[in-house]
């Protein structure tokens, strides 16, 4: 199961260390309000970590991290602590999905 986790959060971690690289090289600016184009690379910066959770989840429960197992809203729930160190930032902006075609991908609204 620590190699399960460990792979799970590769993904993770490789995001975590390229966002700090960027803050590092950028330094620190004043952030203009995102545009919608902005906005979804953000979230696409998260979508790697959250749709390998999703994937490891489904292949341990036969269900997708939703209230009722079926493609929708991703409960968090169910995925922080075993599949993710804990929520995306990215959630309240991307608010993130398990879509339903092609079934099982991630995404978020206007994109599904």
């Amino acid at each position: 199961m620590q190699a399960k986790r460990a792979i799970l959060m590769l993904p993770f971690g490789m995001l975590l260390v390229s966002a700090l690289a960027c803050t590092a090289i950028g330094g620190a600016a004043a952030t203009p309000t995102p545009t919608p184009e902005a906005l979804l690379t953000k979230c696409e910066k998260d979508s790697g970590a959250i749709q390998a959770a999703i994937y490891a989840y489904n292949a341990e429960h036969g269900e997708w991290p939703t209230a009722d197992g079926q493609p929708g809203d991703i409960w968090w729930d169910k995925l922080v602590r075993e599949y993710l160190e804990d929520m995306p930032p990215t959630n309240s902006k991307c608010d993130w999905q398990v879509n339903s075609d092609p079934e099982g991908e991630v995404c978020v609204p206007n994109t599904c």
